[in-house]
């Protein structure tokens, strides 16, 4: 008899409990011993019985983890290898935000045997930065409906989100065209700042378009950043359809992620068919069209301070960037097409029901 444990954060919404949430939906499909564990709970966890335990995400978990027998002085090591020894296999889930982990993080990170990152690039921050446990590439995906469903303003059928239902008729009423940014939080590394240069610099060259920004709170302070110049925000959390039909109304979406392990958004933005501009240097090569790509500006810390995410990675080149843009807005068509050629190739790689058969195959691999 065994136990099979997913950890992950159950109580609150955040990109690791959307993808974990992803991950145990279908997994939970293929083992059937499989329950979910919140993370909070964890690191108190005393199973009775060996037991294999999925970890998402690693690090925080297992810095939890690590405090628990930290502070139990002379026989942490004694109390730690007594928990460690009731797990007959632990598996982590994290990212990177740099190109570079901390000791400390590695150190949290040897203390499994096996750790999944998003992207390629995450794979060789992991191995450069010392990590000695066997790294995989396991990518993020969206369920298929993403790839297969029509513009969902076509019919409009659903329950929409006001706010969208607004957002449709100002876009049929002015003709603009939407530039969408999403800024859930971390705000330096997602390079709000340099959202704000481009998108001024756009608008004193043209009225036609208007940026918007996906927010979860409507009162954020950098909304400051665009006194004067005219933008549209939106808010609140949206579930699939919601999400689906803010991309559907969008012309370009904004990835100027100084760093990061995947960007979510811009991989579902290309799952909708709508072009995502990204730096040239990054995790979202996974997934990017190299027509979308901008030119990288100064490498520079996305996490200044972190104690994790140590290293660095690249902002955008401003003049790249809204020359990247005018040249899309211009040519909308034709890069709506290579958009939609592009969604076609994807759509054979980054689905939850192909991934989750490279999750079964670390799990299972010796």
């Amino acid at each position: 008899m065994t136990e099979f444990l997913y950890v992950y954060p159950m109580r609150v919404k955040t990109s690791f409990n959307l993808v974990a949430s992803k991950h145990f939906e279908y997994l939970s499909k293929i083992y059937k011993d499989l329950r979910p564990l919140d993370e909070n709970v964890f690191p108190n966890y005393l199973p009775m019985i060996k037991t294999r335990a999925i970890i998402h995400p690693l690090i925080y978990v297992m810095e939890k983890v690590m405090s628990r027998y930290n502070s139990m002085g002379v026989l942490k090591e004694t109390y730690y290898r007594g928990w460690r020894d009731r797990y007959s296999d632990l598996i982590g889930f994290d990212v990177c935000d740099s190109d570079k982990m901390s000791s400390y993080a590695v150190e949290l990170i040897n203390k499994v045997n096996k750790v999944a990152v998003p992207s390629t690039h995450c794979v060789k921050v992991y191995q450069d930065s010392g990590v000695k446990a066997k790294v995989y590439w396991i990518p993020h995906g969206v369920d298929r409906e993403w790839y297969e469903n029509e513009n969902v303003w076509l019919e409009r059928k659903g329950n929409f989100d006001p706010q969208l239902v607004n957002l449709y008729e100002y876009k049929k009423k002015t003709g603009k065209k939407i530039l969408l940014f999403w800024l859930w939080h971390s705000s330096w590394r997602k390079g709000w700042d340099k959202v704000v240069k481009v998108y001024k610099r756009i608008r004193k060259e043209r009225d036609d378009v208007v940026l918007v920004v996906k927010v979860v709170d409507p009162n954020i302070r950098e909304f400051q950043d665009l006194q004067g110049v005219e933008f549209i925000k939106v808010w609140n959390w949206f579930d699939d359809f919601n999400k689906m039909a803010l991309y559907d109304l969008a012309d370009i979406v904004l990835n100027f992620s100084r760093g990061g392990a995947w960007e979510i958004n811009c991989s579902e933005s290309l799952a909708r068919g709508v072009p995502c501009v990204s730096p040239d240097y990054g995790s979202w090569l996974d997934y990017e069209h190299p027509r979308f790509l901008i030119k990288r500006g100064k490498r520079e810390q996305p996490l200044p301070g972190n104690h994790i995410h140590v290293g660095h990675g690249y902002s955008v080149d401003v003049d790249d960037a809204v020359a990247k843009i005018n040249e899309i807005l211009d040519n909308l068509d034709e890069y709506k097409i290579i958009a939609e050629d592009h969604r076609q190739k994807l759509k054979e790689i980054f689905v939850w029901d192909k991934i989750v058969q490279m999750i079964v195959k670390m799990i299972e691999d010796s």
